[in-house]
């Protein structure tokens, strides 16, 4: 088998992988309240982006179709990651959201505490997944150590700590290139890299950058969508900062590096990544 195009390689992999995060967790966690308000939110109706690009790019160099499921606990992983980050996101204390993906934000559903703890079971359960995976030994520990950095205090969460404690300040465009490289782009090179380890392709800069622009890209896309409905207006997105229409132009000019970096890839196919570009003109 042999697919071209991002899009039906998600909806060809998808439903498998799915039902393999419901039935894992299922199985997994006993805590009723912990386990169905885990449940809750990772199956909030997420597009699964992450894993999905990880899955790819193992695909893309050379992991066979029917080879795949062996790879789901670290696609797997990384959706558990993105996913208590959303409803840590969500709390009181960081950005007082009542909805999430028109649904009730798990702090609403099922209160602070458990919310609470449902991120920490997410978070810590993803890395259990990733030492009881069947990939050697040298693959899994390449997981945890770009998943923990870019997740970790020098990503992620130093973005999240970035966002809450300078909401308040205009960020200058340096600035929140960072506040973004770290909040999302970072978790997405790292679903994009450890797809590479992985499958024991050697990692080039080519690649670290197509990651690392479709990554902004990302957070520049969602910056726009949001941008008319007013929930943004005091906060610090690039449209606030530099207007909507420099930041499309920002974002096209994200997209065509993006293109141009994956392009110069020799060692595997290329296809699904440069289809994956289509997602930015949805």
């Amino acid at each position: 088998m042999e697919i071209k195009n991002f899009s039906d390689f998600c909806t060809k992999v998808l439903p498998d992988f799915n039902q393999f995060l419901d039935q894992k967790l299922q199985t997994e966690i006993k805590q009723t309240t912990l386990r169905d308000a885990m449940l809750y939110s990772l199956d909030a109706g997420g597009k699964r982006v992450r894993p999905m690009l990880f899955l790819a790019v193992a695909y893309s160099s050379g992991v066979k179709f029917d080879d795949l499921s062996k790879y789901y606990d670290i696609a797997g992983a990384i959706e558990l990651v993105h996913t208590y980050s959303l409803i840590h996101d969500d709390l009181p204390e960081m950005d007082d959201s009542d909805y999430r993906r028109g649904k009730l934000a798990n702090h609403k559903k099922f209160g602070v505490g458990p919310a609470v703890l449902a991120g920490d079971g997410l978070l810590t359960q993803a890395f259990y997944w990733i030492a009881k995976s069947s990939l050697s030994t040298d693959k899994r520990m390449a997981a945890v150590r770009i998943l923990s950095h870019n997740a970790g205090p020098m990503g992620m969460v130093a973005g999240q700590m970035t966002d809450i404690t300078m909401e308040d300040k205009i960020l200058s465009e340096a600035e929140l290139t960072t506040l973004h490289k770290e909040k999302t782009a970072d978790l997405i090179t790292a679903a994009i890299t450890i797809g590479a380890f992985s499958a024991g392709h050697e990692l080039s800069t080519h690649l670290v950058q197509y990651a690392n622009d479709i990554g902004l890209a990302f957070q520049l896309k969602d910056d726009l969508n949001d941008a008319d409905d007013g929930e943004d207006d005091n906060k610090n997105t690039f449209p606030n900062l530099i207007g909507k229409e420099k930041t499309e132009e920002k974002l096209a000019a994200l997209i065509k590096d993006a293109l141009n970096a994956v392009l110069k890839e020799n060692e595997f196919d290329k296809n699904l990544l440069v289809s994956f570009l289509d997602y930015f003109k949805e």
